[in-house]
């Protein structure tokens, strides 16, 4: 096989009547092939400057370049912890977007942000028979995220352009319940996490609740830098947790159990709303049940109260933390030679599912407890410290593609 340089000439021993090969127009044997000129060495690499630093002494051009690299990396680490930024973009009038091993893509005038690709993202996933299907049921019961949707995009609608032709709204309590449904199910499916079952579990309504907070689960977990195994469901020999989360930093391992307090009138579930005041607040059952599975690993709790704000205000927000929340740690130890059984509770409260239509949403609440005396101590205590840390990035939904937000 022959090879050939850029301009198609083989390449050989040079005549001495062609154009010389440095391109100064001349023939070879009046320029370097000339015996009579002084040849130069042939340059075959760039020279380099070489010299002994001081101790601490650092060229200004490589310091601010690693700055630069620190802004960019705790930027990304702020906005979206370890899962990767949104990769996208236009080509010939479409937009396209990443999603695991696939390309989604839209016309590029109706994909002006990633929130658009968000809008359209339960559609494209849960398909188009499902889609068709709620637009004939009646509103009041349609699934809760397309609920959701609907009264977002209804709200919006409603608000004045922007001279840009853009629509500028508050968040209110659907957008948010939607915007962080479709983003951590974007998360999970770009991490190529999302199972069969669970996505069936996510489609039906009377499943969904349960289903949607495992998902946050799994989001959180791969914000925090953790892969995450299934277990074989299919094994009808014992219980199994939601699934495994193996640190990526540490190589630590936890089980995991999503738990969320099912309440009527929220979600779908049938019945009158809890009257201000009068909601169940214990949730001991809840964690009972995640304890009985017998995990094979260090236990992580995620628990959904699922309360109004001012409820679940009271509950997380206080310091020291509530006494329903010390005596149900209490009542777990029992049988457990004092030990705590949880190696890590992460208690939320999500209240946006109880704001009105064009409500403004209320903040949303976390709370993380370490015991002193685990029953199942983690190796590498610093891997719960980065899922502690990824619990806090669950209300943060890109709104810009990365490179057009700079």
């Amino acid at each position: 096989m022959k090879m050939q340089n850029i301009f198609g000439r083989k390449l050989g021993k040079l005549g001495r009547n062609d154009p010389c090969h440095c391109g100064s127009g001349k023939k070879f044997k009046k320029c370097h092939g000339d015996p009579a000129l002084e040849q130069p060495e042939p340059r075959l690499a760039p020279t380099w400057t070489v010299r002994e630093l001081k101790p601490g002494q650092v060229p200004d051009a490589v310091y601010q370049e690693h700055l630069r690299t620190l802004k960019e990396d705790a930027e990304h680490l702020r906005q979206f912890g370890y899962a990767r930024a949104p990769i996208s973009n236009e080509f010939k009038g479409y937009r396209f977007t990443a999603l695991g091993g696939q390309l989604v893509y839209q016309p590029a005038e109706k994909a002006r942000y990633f929130t658009d690709i968000l809008l359209t993202l339960m559609q494209n996933v849960f398909g188009k028979e499902w889609w068709e299907a709620q637009l004939t049921l009646p509103r009041e019961q349609r699934h809760p995220a397309f609920q959701w949707r609907f009264k977002a995009m209804t709200f919006m609608n409603k608000q004045p352009k922007t001279p840009e032709g853009i629509y500028v709204a508050k968040m209110t309590g659907p957008m948010l319940a939607y915007y962080t449904f479709a983003y951590d199910l974007f998360v999970v499916l770009d991490n190529g996490r999302l199972d069969d079952l669970l996505l069936a579990r996510l489609k039906r309504t009377e499943s969904f609740q349960g289903a949607r907070h495992e998902l946050f689960a799994e989001a959180t977990c791969l914000r925090g830098g953790f892969t995450i195994e299934h277990e074989n469901e299919a094994d009808g020999s014992m219980r199994h947790a939601e699934f495994t989360a193996i640190h990526k930093a540490t190589g630590q391992r936890v089980s995991v159990e999503a738990k969320s307090k099912h309440r009527p009138g929220i979600f779908g579930h049938p019945g009158d709303r809890e009257p201000v005041g009068r909601h169940y607040l214990p949730f001991h059952k809840l964690l009972r049940d995640a304890i009985s599975k017998n995990a094979p690993h260090p236990l992580v709790v995620f628990l959904e109260l699922n309360l109004p704000a001012a409820v679940g205000d009271r509950l997380l927000s206080m310091q020291p933390p509530h006494p329903l929340l010390h005596k149900t740690l209490d009542r777990l130890r029992v049988g457990h030679d004092k030990l705590d059984p949880i190696t890590l509770l992460v208690a939320t409260n999500h209240p946006e599912v109880y704001s009105g239509d064009e409500e403004e949403t209320q903040q949303r609440r976390f709370l993380c407890s370490v015991p002193m005396r685990p029953l199942h101590p983690v190796r590498n205590p610093v891997a719960l410290q980065y899922l502690m840390r990824a619990v806090q990035l669950s209300s943060n939904i890109p709104q810009h593609f990365p490179e057009t937000s700079r």
